[in-house]
């Protein structure tokens, strides 16, 4: 049985789109006669279970509600998605683009380099904050250094750098302390937790929330969370995109979920709303990451 919080995690992924369709809102006028320029936006989503293969067809999908509700034309926004860290930063740097949908911890590691500023941020479940729990089978571990040599497995474990820095605070250095085991699906990681074939997982918020629906979840407990985390929506390159592109595709975004048909997906995949960016939550992560040994 798939567990609906373990499944691939379709309102994220929809998050993405709606956050990349809505640029369309902001792009110049095109000239009489002249077909608008296309509009590429990169999605990134390093940690997911959802394959490219799969995920295009849903863009797709998207694209063209939201090119409906924006009066362009069918065909306007090209979409590029990948759920491979190293890949997504490649294809950042090659195409540069004015607008990405990135994890947390790209966004502060290009911060600076792309001039990269966030623009909204979902909320979801009536939350637009994120936290990351090392959950343990109960009784077995306490604290952080009782892991050390012990495996721990789980889909977030792509970039280590952001877990050393951000989610561990620096307390300990992820590559040397643990026996790092990934895997593409949580569930599968948890289950093997459960089993014994596996010392630990890191698990977000909505993976943590969801433990009291699996059969053996009663079974595990978290000896460790992370301070909260904004949850991540579309950053902007301000140096490669213009304040009437932000500005506008900004104000498409927020309507998003009060317009007629776009409530009607927000309601789908679990979207209350796109928020303005919590400042302080950024300021604090951002520090984190630039914060000395």
């Amino acid at each position: 049985m798939t567990h609906a919080r373990f499944a691939r995690p379709r309102h994220v992924l929809l998050a993405g789109c709606l956050l990349a369709g809505c640029l369309l809102a902001g792009g110049a006028p095109a000239r009489a006669g002249q077909a608008p320029a296309a509009i590429d936006i990169l999605v990134c989503y390093p940690g997911g279970s959802v394959r490219a293969r799969d995920a295009q067809p849903a863009l797709q999908d998207m694209v063209k509600v939201i090119e409906s509700i924006g009066g362009w034309p069918a065909g306007t926004i090209n979409t590029s998605f990948t759920t491979r860290d190293a890949e997504c930063r490649q294809q950042l740097e090659e195409k540069k683009p004015p607008f990405a949908i990135l994890s947390l911890g790209i966004f502060l590691q290009a911060r600076r380099a792309h001039h990269l500023v966030p623009l909204v941020q979902p909320r979801i479940g009536g939350k637009s904050e994120d936290r990351f729990y090392l959950v343990v089978r109960r009784n077995t571990f306490g604290k952080l250094a009782d892991l050390a040599g012990k495996t721990l497995g789980g889909p977030w474990l792509g970039d280590l750098e952001f877990l050393k820095r951000v989610v561990f605070q620096r307390q300990i250095d992820p590559a040397s302390h643990f026996q790092l085991k990934p895997s593409r699906r949580v569930l599968r990681a948890l289950r093997q937790l459960d089993r014994g074939r596996l010392d630990a997982v890191l698990v977000n918020r909505p993976q943590f929330e969801g433990l009291a629906a699996l059969p053996f979840g009663k079974n595990l407990q978290s000896i460790y969370t992370s301070a909260s985390l904004p949850q991540m929506g579309i950053a902007a390159d301000e140096k490669r995109s213009s304040a009437r592109d932000r500005q506008k595709m900004l104000r498409a975004l927020r309507g998003m979920c009060t317009h007629q048909d776009g409530k009607k997906l927000c309601e789908l995949f679990g979207i209350d709303s796109f928020d303005l960016p919590d400042g302080k939550l950024f300021d604090s992560v951002i520090k984190a990451w630039e914060s000395k040994p």
